[in-house]
């Protein structure tokens, strides 16, 4: 995906190989320019990074009740925003520190309970969020 970028993407593609140059890079199925820019397959990342590193996962249908278990893998700041019918659910890391809205309608599982949104939690080191 950094390749992608690298040209200037700002959406996920069909498909990417390093080696092809100039107008290559957008051919597919042997046609010129038959490559789609913007692919939803090539999108894992949007959907892996935030259930990966900072364990957003939900726990109930249309994301009503959701958790998150943060495993930053040596990353030091991380911040990703989830759509939900209620509304995004964001989670942002920086350093010590962990935001987390939680959007009305939905509850949060988190550090060993459950948060009623719409609200906003803060948590510093290893204290309890409040």
């Amino acid at each position: 995906w950094g390749g992608m970028l690298e040209k200037g993407a700002t959406t996920f593609w069909e498909a990417y190989n390093h080696d092809e140059k100039d107008d290559e890079a957008y051919a597919f199925y042997g046609r010129p320019f038959g490559k789609s820019l913007c692919h939803a397959w090539g999108s894992g990342p949007a959907m892996l990074l935030p259930s990966t590193l900072l364990g957003i996962r939900p726990t109930a249908d249309g994301w009503k009740e959701f958790t998150v278990a943060c495993d930053l893998a040596g990353l030091e700041s991380v911040c990703a925003s989830v759509p939900t019918p209620y509304g995004n659910i964001c989670v942002e890391i920086d350093g010590n520190k962990v935001n987390i809205h939680v959007p009305g309608g939905t509850t949060l599982d988190y550090c060993q309970r459950r948060w009623i949104g719409p609200m906003t939690i803060s948590q510093l080191d290893d204290n309890d969020p409040s």
